[in-house]
């Protein structure tokens, strides 16, 4: 019998392992990779930083762990903003990283691209959980944070630029659709192929599913919220580091979003009037995270020209 509930939920390919420590669910097809490398319930192995982090940690096994084992990156949880100040990496509940890797099976069975989840793990750490997710690399790929500084710099052919936004605009739409408003969706948690920056259709990934869930219908409230915080993202950074978006872009993004043009005009008035009614409040947040909050800026949200281009994320 299972100490969690949540791991009664699991999909079809995934067995637990349990030690006094900790609880691993690992899919069938990378136990043994897993296993060679040393990653368990509560062992680490072969894990080391990955130079692919951003804002929060990714681990991936070195040169030493077998070549199979170096698909997987691994993401450790941390709280934001000031929480991550009073608690670092540790959580009260173990349950999260299990319901992420359940959403993420989820997606993938209705058509939405997220990387596969292999393995979800909770380690007993002081009185609380040390929380990872393992997914697949997604290989050759940037982050649409990357992608807005090109677009910045004028560094993007018009129209893969055109392509980018209208495909972003179908993707936010499909997960509207199929009930799931992410739960921090901005522009460093979606992933497009590197490709797409010359002539390739775009094809986009959705990661860092954490605190995300899926219900059976959105309201109009609650998409708008989810649009207005992803242009919440790209306004900071565009008042960081300048613009990076014009309106046709966003009228772009809307003919994805919106293709019969039923709503997009509603959905765009009330996105600029909930980002402007709670701009001095996010901008006090921001502040007090910055001071406080122990939160490494990621070098890619400038999109500087010494901001190199990550390969792959998770």
């Amino acid at each position: 019998m299972s100490t969690l509930a949540v791991l009664d939920e699991l999909p079809a390919g995934y067995f637990v392992e349990e030690t006094p420590r900790g609880i691993l669910a690992v899919h069938a097809d990378a136990a043994r990779a897993l296993h060679e490398a040393g990653y368990g319930p509560d062992e680490d192995g072969a894990l080391v930083a990955s130079e692919l982090a951003g804002r929060r940690p990714l681990y991936q096994f070195g040169p030493a762990a077998p070549v199979a084992a170096q698909a997987f990156l691994v993401r450790r949880f941390s709280h934001g903003g000031l929480m991550r100040w009073l608690t670092g990496h540790r959580f009260l509940s173990a349950e999260r990283p299990f319901r992420e890797l359940i959403l993420s099976d989820s997606l993938l069975r209705v058509g939405i691209q997220t990387p596969r989840v292999v393995a979800a793990r909770a380690v007993r750490d002081r009185g609380g959980w040390q929380l990872d997710v393992m997914t697949r690399r997604v290989e050759d790929s940037v982050d649409l944070g990357w992608v807005l500084g090109a677009m910045r710099r004028g560094e993007l052919p018009v129209p893969a630029r055109h392509r980018m936004l209208e495909q972003l605009g179908s993707l936010v739409r499909e997960l509207h659709l199929h009930g799931c408003p992410h739960a921090d969706l901005q522009p460093g948690n979606i992933l497009v192929n590197r490709g797409a920056l010359e002539s390739e259709p775009p094809s986009y990934w959705v990661i860092d599913l954490d605190r995300c869930s899926r219900r059976a219908e959105l309201r109009e409230g609650e998409r708008q919220a989810n649009l207005a915080r992803l242009y919440r993202h790209v306004a900071r950074r565009d008042e960081q580091h300048g613009p990076s978006l014009s309106r046709a872009d966003a009228a772009r993004f809307f003919r994805g979003y919106d293709p019969d043009g039923d709503s997009w005009r509603r959905d765009w008035r009330a996105v600029r009037e909930r980002h402007a009614a709670g701009l001095s409040w996010h901008r006090l947040g921001w502040l007090l995270e910055q001071l406080f909050g122990g939160r490494r800026p990621d070098p890619r949200s400038a999109g500087t020209e010494n901001a190199a281009a990550p390969s792959e994320r998770s």
